[in-house]
């Protein structure tokens, strides 16, 4: 165990704001969820065009469902179960640590960001794989970009990142499973619109 602490430690010190003033710019709106608006808005584009109302309905709450999840676990896994200090917080890393992003608390394992963007990702891997791939694509790549901003920024570990994308890959295929149950439950005569 104490390895692998040690590995993250590593990892934390060669990953963490290597960059400047405008390296720490980016990697902070990419951190932001709010800057991400416009990236959720053109999902919500893609998924209205290619479901009926019914199944828009169901991925929306779903997606709903999702998020709350991806949010709530890893809460109890920071602030209950582990309450691992983030690495700013460190006593032992202290001085070492750049700290350029805020923090939402004093622990952190595992990431909710990390959680929230694999989750979402994955979800939507499974919906526009057929009819949007480069778009599912891309996610993936905003995910882990996602990910690794809160490595960067100093408020998670290597390791904090690996677990909430692990976390959120299991959550968005779970999620995803529940949409196409519920598809099949209460749309099940339905033909989705034609793609994009």
């Amino acid at each position: 165990m104490e390895d692998i602490k040690q590995l993250d430690w590593d990892l934390m010190l060669l990953l963490n704001d290597w960059g400047n003033d405008t390296v720490d710019l980016i990697f902070n709106i990419i951190t932001y969820k709010f800057y991400a608006i416009p990236l959720y808005l053109y999902l919500f584009y893609v998924l209205f065009k290619k479901l009926n109302k019914k199944e828009l309905i169901i991925a929306l709450i779903t997606i709903a469902l999702l998020v709350a999840i991806s949010d709530q676990v890893a809460m109890l896994f920071k602030n209950t179960w582990v309450q691992r200090l983030r690495p700013f917080r460190e006593p032992a890393l202290e001085g070492l640590i750049s700290k350029v992003g805020k923090s939402g608390g004093t622990y952190g394992f595992y990431s909710g960001h990390a959680s929230n963007a694999m989750a979402l990702a994955v979800f939507m891997w499974h919906m526009l794989k057929q009819s949007h791939k480069t778009t599912g694509i891309l996610l993936f790549i905003w995910a882990v970009l996602v990910a690794y901003s809160r490595v960067y920024l100093g408020v998670h570990y290597p390791g904090d990142v690996l677990m909430g994308m692990f976390m959120g890959t299991v959550i968005g295929w779970l999620c995803y499973r529940l949409f196409a149950f519920a598809k099949a439950k209460y749309a099940p005569a339905s033909s989705s619109s034609t793609a994009l």
